[in-house]
């Protein structure tokens, strides 16, 4: 199912956002604010996800040094 909203603009951010949107390939500005609906929609659960990896993987690296003499000693100025 879909929905039809109208949208007023003021003119100038009608013809750039007309402009922007062709200058990208987009079809139409339709298309184009349908995508940055869909970014900020979505953008933090990617995000989160992203960062959900990115300790994972480097979690292991960080562990082998971890528990190390040296990196004891370079930490302890900070006691």
């Amino acid at each position: 199912m879909n929905t039809q909203i109208n949208l007023k603009l003021p003119q100038g951010v009608f013809n750039n956002a007309k402009k922007y949107a062709k200058s990208k390939g987009y079809a139409n500005l339709q298309e184009f604010i349908r995508e940055i609906l869909r970014e900020k929609l979505f953008e933090e659960k990617i995000q989160n996800i992203s960062g959900t990896y990115t300790y994972k993987a480097s979690e292991n690296a960080l562990a082998k040094n971890w528990l190390k003499k040296e990196e004891d000693e370079a930490w302890a100025h900070l006691q």
